[in-house]
């Protein structure tokens, strides 16, 4: 019930934002799109959007450092929260992709596991911790990041921001729009047909666009280095894997593919959004979220 609650609240919360900017842009009042939402005064600019005109064309745009700033500074306290709440890809994720990897049946499993007498898990050390860390691999690497710079070099040698043409957000609002002047201008358009097709290849054929392709997230993920602030913490003497029980509900549900009990892999709490998908699976409820971890 909790995980229903929460996953319907960001879904709302999604089409909020999708709503105001479809009818900002409807009733010509100038709220902008997620690539930059606001006013004159304050706004929100993307950030990786952002680094890629800077590049494109070799100047620092000052005009936007109060912008950026207010960016990066919602980051630290919020994390990659953008990600789960805002980018409307999250929203086409629930939408097509059911409720997530972890299944009912998975967790009403893991309950009945409760009751049975704690067998030998290769997650549980001797005092009974479970801070465990896998041998890691000898080389690893987060394609994110490649992706990230080959979008800001070819913005620097191309002079146009090279990823602003395929980004998904981009293309969502894009076809909103497309679809928008159809109905109100009578007018078809190349984009029409072009947005959603692209879309639908990265939402569809790259289905793990937004854990190893999509640049934003990486930029988030930098930033979010110095988040402290509502991260998922395991309850250590609730754990099931403590208890010797090898349960991997919370890494199954995260839609990051992020371990909780191994924070020296490539994925790392730098890349949590916030979703709470990780507690909602938990069969005892071990994890939470505290204001500061």
């Amino acid at each position: 019930m909790f995980g229903t609650k929460v996953r319907t609240v960001r879904i709302l919360t999604i089409s909020i934002v999708i709503m105001v900017i479809v009818l900002g842009v409807a009733c010509k009042i100038g709220f902008g799109t997620i690539c930059s939402l606001g006013s004159s005064a304050i706004s929100y600019t993307c950030p990786l959007g952002y680094l890629q005109t800077v590049l494109a064309g070799r100047t620092l745009l000052p005009q936007l450092w109060l912008s950026i700033t207010l960016v990066l500074l919602s980051v630290v306290v919020l994390g990659r929260f953008f990600c789960a709440w805002i980018c409307p890809m999250a929203l086409l994720r629930e939408i097509f992709k059911g409720k997530g990897v972890n299944s009912t049946r998975e967790t009403r499993e893991l309950k009945a596991h409760v009751a049975i007498e704690p067998r030998a898990s290769s997650f549980s050390d001797p005092d009974g911790s479970i801070e465990v860390q896998p041998k890691k691999p000898l080389w690893a690497f987060d394609s994110r990041y490649a992706v990230l710079g080959g979008a800001l070099l070819s913005s620097f040698l191309f002079g146009f921001p090279v990823f602003c043409l395929v980004c998904p957000i981009g293309l969502f609002f894009g076809s909103l729009f497309a679809v928008s002047r159809l109905f109100s201008d009578k007018q078809p358009s190349l984009e029409l047909l072009l947005f959603p097709v692209l879309l639908g290849l990265e939402l569809f054929a790259l289905k793990s666009w937004c854990r190893s392709i999509c640049p934003l997230g990486a930029l988030l993920s930098l930033a979010s280095s110095h988040n402290r602030f509502l991260r998922p913490v395991i309850k250590k003497e609730i754990c099931l894997v403590s208890k010797g029980i090898d349960c991997q509900a919370c890494g199954n549900a995260c839609p990051e593919g992020i371990n909780l009990r191994n924070q020296k892999g490539i994925l790392s709490l730098k890349d949590c959004t916030k979703c709470l998908e990780c507690s909602h699976s938990c069969p005892v409820r071990a994890i939470h979220f505290p204001l500061r971890a």
